[in-house]
């Protein structure tokens, strides 16, 4: 569409991803099409992708089509004067108000039209969008393209992953169907709000850490302000790492951010690697946190309270985004509730930020930014 669009007379248009290096895919595969069209291009990559096709040379050159390549985590990266049509990718991951209230707006003078592709998140907005493309709704129009149809994607692929991980994953990932959890413990329209919250610009920071070392992820996650307004500045995890690395790249990750406090869960294996680190930043508070039957509820309710009531602004990262819909509790035969990842899901990222957020204080002393807000 991209490229159709760059055979008119003159476009404008915006490749649009949750984060920046998301975008950026779609404006190399662009860049990729045009050269192999025999098209000439001239591009820049700071502040952020842009490409420009021009007629002409020097100051005679007459700039035909431009694409830029944009973040939708921020209203301020998305505002311009205009456009003839907006790619969003993994469109159901961008928040539905930035769409709605800022990227919209931008085609109504040029008549444009707006390309929304994602894995299916659930039945959000991004559903009732495809929906009415489906009931052939004016101006509307959708499909599903499951892996299948990709021929790069061979049928045995698929069936090893169907036999490796859960239905509702394989669904959503390989089928792109739109399946959404009744158990869930996070709304996704609650998540939606944190994307787009208030930006705490200055405050205590404190880093929650999930320890794994084969099956699993090691989660990290940074988050800076207090329990009336806090917010995720930093997500990393990583696997297969000997407990050495993982102490090593923690500490790192700590300094980076100026982490006042680290809180760790040292279940099980996790007390090994905790007292490792501990050693490591001596200067720096390292917490032990056991989850237990009692404890684990009252941390992940507590982060629900944070989400429910929008105090914690949250980074776009894919991971930490799914891990969060897909959170599921769940009453056990004893009559206690259980909280854990949905089959086929991950939950270290969601642990690593209820273990950070655990350790927020209830003062205040903190600046707040909104230059990201709506209207």
């Amino acid at each position: 569409m991209a490229i159709h669009i760059a055979s008119t007379e003159h476009s404008v248009q915006l490749a649009i991803a949750p984060t920046i290096t998301q975008a950026k895919i779609v404006f190399e595969r662009v860049k990729w099409m045009l050269a192999a069209l025999g098209v000439a291009f001239t591009y820049t990559v700071s502040p952020h992708p842009s490409l420009q096709v021009a007629s002409g040379k020097g100051k005679q050159a007459q700039v035909l089509h431009i694409l830029d390549a944009r973040s939708g985590h921020e209203a301020i990266n998305l505002r311009g004067a205009g456009a003839d049509h907006i790619l969003i990718d993994e469109a159901a991951f961008v928040p539905e108000s930035l769409i709605a209230e800022v990227a919209m707006p931008m085609l109504a003078a040029n008549d444009g039209r707006m390309t929304l592709i994602s894995t299916p998140r659930g039945r959000n907005f991004f559903y009732r969008l495809f929906l009415r493309g489906q009931n052939r709704e004016h101006g509307f129009w959708s499909r599903q393209s499951p892996s299948n149809e990709n021929p790069r994607v061979s049928a045995e692929f698929l069936a090893i992953q169907r036999e490796i991980i859960s239905e509702r994953a394989y669904l959503t990932e390989y089928e792109a169907q739109f399946i959404d959890s009744q158990s869930a413990v996070f709304a996704a329209d609650a998540i939606d709000e944190c994307l787009v919250a208030p930006i705490v610009e200055r405050g205590p920071v404190y880093l929650g850490v999930d320890w794994a070392r084969y099956r699993d992820f090691v989660g990290v996650v940074a988050v800076r302000g207090n329990r009336l307004r806090s917010e995720v500045i930093r997500v990393d995890r990583w696997s297969g790492a000997r407990w050495s690395h993982s102490v090593q790249r923690v500490a790192a990750i700590a300094d980076d951010v100026a982490a006042t406090a680290i809180a760790c869960d040292s279940t099980g294996a996790g007390d090994a690697p905790t007292e490792d680190l501990a050693s490591s930043v001596e200067h720096r508070q390292v917490v032990n946190v056991q989850f237990t039957s009692q404890s684990k509820p009252v941390l992940i309710e507590s982060l629900g309270a944070l989400i429910e009531h929008v105090r914690i602004r949250l980074l776009p990262e894919p991971a930490l985004i799914a891990e969060l819909e897909n959170y599921e509790a769940k009453l056990g035969e004893t009559g206690h509730t259980h909280y854990a990842a949905a089959p086929g899901f991950h939950d270290d990222l969601v642990c690593a930020l209820a273990l950070a957020c655990s350790q927020l204080g209830h003062g205040e002393g903190i600046g707040i930014q909104s230059r990201s807000r709506i209207g």
